[in-house]
This record gives C-alpha cells, sequence and structure tokens, in this order.
C-alpha cells in the first residue's frame, strides 16, 4: 500500500528504524533520504499492510533480515 510506505518514511524521518542511522544517500528522484519499507510479519503471513506492521530500514539492515544471521 503505497500509504502505509509514505507514512513510514515520514515515521522514520530519515533514519533506519533498526540501526538508528541516517539514511545512507538521498534519492535522484527528489532528494528524499533513501530507506526502504520492510514488513515485520510478511503479508504472505497473514500480515498485516499497516504502519505498525512496517518499518523503515537501511538497505543494509533490509537485506540482513531476509539473508543475514548471527555471526559468532
Amino acid at each position: 500500500n503505497p500509504h502505509v510506505v509514505v507514512a513510514v518514511l515520514l515515521r522514520a524521518n530519515g533514519k533506519c528504524e533498526k540501526c538508528l542511522s541516517q539514511a545512507p544517500f538521498a534519492r535522484k528522484r527528489d532528494g528524499s533520504p533513501y530507506l526502504e519499507v520492510h514488513h515485520k510479519i510478511r503479508l504472505a503471513d497473514e500480515g498485516d499492510d499497516s504502519v505498525e506492521n512496517a518499518i523503515a530500514l537501511c538497505p543494509n539492515c533490509h537485506r540482513e533480515l531476509h539473508y543475514g544471521h548471527q555471526i559468532t
């Protein structure tokens, strides 16, 4: 839902909601901070497409959630 994306990005105010770092770069299109919106509970797992179920992440944190694991 594009309205959820806009609301989550506004809430984040340019900072990753996981690591709290500033967005790593600005979008060419409009200069806004580049963050990616991620569903905490996947839609495929019956998660809601809602602001409460979404988080704004920097690309590194987003990839970590999808592909990473703890290094011991």
